[in-house]
């Protein structure tokens, strides 16, 4: 690989832990995967070599690359999640992890036993948190590890009381999870992280693993990810690629320290940076470099094209929402017509809700798009229905499955399934479970004929999936008045399926990873326009982005004001908006704002001391090309122009 000398530097680094700030487009995929190569070129053998990513999709990406690098060698090194690596860990050292042939649940399960715990606890007239809002508590405390009380008191509004029923109902929560062998995605790295760090036989056998602990995107980890790396590192090397910068996640648990403050929380460790942008040009890169420049927190980073110069980013106002995503959508279907491919063009939003008018608008003109950001195709209710099926048939343990199950059938309702389950959980194994449901069932008999289909197929998880979608269809379509639409889904799983040889490492892999609908469709080539969320850009790039309602009150978002982290993580988000265009930048902005109108340099809440109440306020002359919006007439047809407004 042909690498610049800051990337040489980096990827030859030897003797100490290693941070690499890899700046936006700055090649940070190639970093890692040439470190990789360049270790086993030095006589590293492939199997002391740990990658850890946040997406199967990097990991196979890394390997891919790495194979390419060193041939066969590449399989031996082992790349995945930290979700991944934890289980297989764990899996392969069960007594030492307590493991006992648990089954990995996703948020909807998670839900779903949360609300089956929460009966107990709540009162007729009283309110009391949803089950989402419960397992949202539950997952942030784990991955901030903070103990679930000092982030009720600390964190939330509740009275000392809901503080205490709140608890006990969590607690009942994770009791029904040990009584069916139930773990939840935090539940993975909270136990694989405990014993690592409390159990010193366990540790010095997984410290004597591994030799170099390679980490792509740094920014995102939490502190349970960082209390792994911590335990895993000495005398294994860390090499951890990410950007201060980019770091977005909060809500999520990502803890912007474990970039900012490497060198104080990992002793004999130096920080080495990547400033050669090969994405974007120099104007898009300048409009970038202002705006960490104005953050009081010193990033540290000025990014520099490698491609030279281009076109001067457009900052376009409009007199109100509709103006501009009239003119986004008529400038796209104008390129298009020129000749541009659809999916050439991205355009980023803040929020769902803040692309509201756009999406009305491109269905108006008929301009396809795809939406990421939006509902995910394993948490469809539809393909829920079907998986549990499958999982039913994997696991009498499953509970969560087998009432879903039972209940899509006519006349078996909550009874008759928790009366099932409970005969279940007494079997001992799989066998001795089939056989007493065939002796004690004298309900529906195509219940007991779905799970032989499963069985019968199990070897062939695309074919499981194809009969399990044929058989439950009848029911499914009278559940859903939109069927037709929904069904096409159920094929783009099986072709998912056909990726895996087992059931289990079908249902495993998506479970830990979920598929969005649009990611899997984006498979068979459709041209499309890309709308997105902010938060679901990073990672992605296109010749032509669009930020739209780059405006008060959204950037930094209006709920950040006044609390000095969250408007800086707001100037991070914009930052990753602007560094997704390769070519073109485009920003619009309306100047109303809700029911209020809005002036440039102004918002309607307080910001932090320190802060700013707009990220665009105070742009420089000549690092934007400022525009005022105008909209295209329409010919009537009778020789005179028809005002827009007027069609």
């Amino acid at each position: 690989m042909e690498l610049n000398p800051q990337q040489r530097k980096a990827v030859e680094h030897t003797g100490s832990h290693v941070l690499v700030l890899a700046g936006a487009g700055t090649g940070k995929t190639m970093t890692i995967v040439a470190r990789a190569a360049w270790l086993i070129a030095q006589g590293v053998h492939p199997s002391r070599i740990l990658l850890l990513t946040f997406t199967r999709r990097a990991a196979r990406e890394m390997i891919g690359r790495l194979r390419s690098e060193v041939g066969k060698k590449a399989s031996r090194v082992l790349a995945g999640t930290f979700h991944h690596f934890c289980l297989l860990t764990m899996r392969r050292m069960p007594r030492q992890f307590e493991m006992e042939k648990e089954t990995v649940i996703d948020r909807d399960d998670q839900i779903q036993l949360m609300r089956l715990a929460r009966a107990r606890f709540r009162e007729k007239g009283r309110s009391f948190p949803s089950a989402s809002k419960l397992v949202n508590a539950c997952s942030y405390a784990r991955n901030t590890n903070r103990p679930l009380r000092e982030y009720l008191e600390r964190y939330s509004d509740f009275d000392p009381e809901m503080v205490e029923k709140i608890i006990d109902c969590i607690a009942e929560y994770n009791k029904r999870k040990k009584v069916s062998r139930y773990l939840d995605f935090d539940d993975i790295l909270f136990r694989f992280a405990r014993i690592l760090h409390q159990v010193p036989s366990v540790r010095d056998k997984l410290r004597g693993m591994y030799d170099h602990l390679l980490v792509d995107e740094m920014q995102d980890t939490n502190p349970l990810q960082w209390l792994i790396l911590d335990g895993l590192r000495d005398p294994a090397e860390l090499f951890c690629v990410g950007d201060d910068a980019q770091s977005i996640y909060a809500f999520r648990g990502a803890d912007f320290r474990n970039v900012h403050s490497f060198t104080e929380r990992v002793p004999r460790s130096v920080v080495l940076r990547l400033e050669e942008n090969y994405r974007s040009t120099q104007e898009i890169l300048d409009l970038a470099n202002w705006l960490l420049e104005e953050s009081p927190l010193g990033y540290d980073k000025h990014l520099r094209a490698n491609r030279g110069k281009g076109i001067l980013p457009r900052l376009i106002d409009f007199d109100d929402r509709f103006e501009e995503a009239t003119w986004v959508t008529e400038d796209l279907v104008e390129r298009h017509e020129g000749g541009a491919t659809w999916s050439d063009h991205m355009v980023i939003t803040r929020s769902a809700r803040a692309a509201r008018h756009l999406e009305a608008v491109l269905v108006e003109m008929e301009v396809p798009y795809r939406f990421i950001g939006g509902t995910q195709l394993f948490q469809s209710a539809h393909v829920k229905d079907l998986l549990c099926l499958i999982r039913s048939a994997v696991s009498h343990r499953d509970e969560l499955a087998w009432v879903r199950y039972l209940t899509l059938w006519r006349g078996i309702g909550d009874v008759t399934a928790a009366r099932v389950v409970e005969g279940l959980r007494e079997r001992q194994s799989g066998e001795e479970a089939a056989a007493w449901l065939r002796d004690n069932w004298s309900k529906d008999p195509r219940v007991l004929k779905g799970l032989d289909l499963v069985v019968e197929h199990s070897e062939a998880p695309a074919e499981v999936v194809e009969r399990s979608g044929e058989f439950l269809a009848p029911l499914l379509e009278k559940k859903y008045p939109n069927w037709n639409a929904r069904k096409s889904d159920l094929e783009l799983l099986a072709r998912l399926a056909r990726r895996h040889r087992s059931l289990t490492s079908f249902l495993q892999t998506y479970a830990l990873d979920p598929v969005s609908r649009t990611d899997a469709r984006r498979l068979e080539g459709e041209d499309a326009v890309t709308l997105i969320t902010a938060h679901s850009a990073k990672g992605t790039e296109s010749p032509v982005c669009y930020l739209i309602k780059v405006e008060p009150n959204m950037y930094p978002h209006v709920r950040s004001l006044g609390n000095f982290d969250e408007e800086e993580e707001e100037r991070r988000v914009l930052y990753v908006g602007m560094t997704r265009a390769r070519d073109e930048l485009i920003l619009t902005r309306s100047c109303t704002w809700g029911s209020k109108t809005v002036f440039w340099g102004g918002a309607t809440a307080a910001h932090s001391a320190g802060g700013v109440a707009y990220l665009l306020h105070g742009i420089p002359d000549g690092i934007v090309k400022r525009e005022v919006g105008v909209l295209q007439e329409t010919d009537s047809g009778d020789g005179t122009i028809t005002p827009w407004r007027d069609v």
